[in-house]
């Protein structure tokens, strides 16, 4: 495939940013897609800056690059053609969020979202390729050129990633 542009998603706290960031691919932000439309309110009591979606999807133009990762949490909504879903073990993103120094509740949140699938389950319709973080850079971007170069078939190449049968013992 010459020509595409994937979500780079998940909950926030999972690495999508290093993982971005450890392709050779051509990289945006959800973020600064939003400001180069007028998108991106005003940064808010818990540090994030809401994005008007609905106006950000009817507004967005793509640059004129062929392969275009689009990093963020909310990247999955946008207009694109697939979807690499990244996961983190719950108690390791707890970690990561509190570093961050996120609020309890916020964490709580994030937490929580992560344990049920949240993101998982809105990207039923489109491909995509869920990667545990535990795996590591290298290997989840020799995943993703995999994917690519087999034309993102199938479209969920493998078992999604159930943290509450992990953690409480189901197979």
């Amino acid at each position: 495939m010459s020509g595409f542009r994937i979500a780079v998603t998940g909950t926030p706290g999972v690495g999508k940013t290093s993982f971005c960031s450890g392709s050779d691919f051509h990289i945006l932000t959800v973020d600064e897609i939003a400001a180069q439309h007028d998108c991106l309110g005003a940064i808010e009591d818990d540090g994030a800056a809401p994005i008007d979606l609905e106006r950000l999807i009817s507004m967005i133009t793509w640059p004129d690059e062929n392969q275009i990762l689009i990093d963020g949490h909310l990247s999955h909504l946008l207009p694109i053609d697939a979807v690499v879903l990244i996961r983190c073990h719950p108690d390791i993103l707890r970690n990561r969020l509190a570093e961050r120094n996120y609020s309890q509740t916020k964490i709580d949140e994030n937490v929580e979202c992560e344990l049920i699938g949240v993101i998982a389950a809105e990207c039923l319709e489109i491909p995509c390729l869920e990667l545990d973080s535990a795996i590591g850079i290298d290997a989840m971007i020799a995943a993703l050129e995999g994917w690519i170069t087999d034309g993102f078939k199938p479209r969920r190449p493998n078992e999604g990633i159930d943290w509450i049968g992990q953690l409480h013992g189901g197979d």
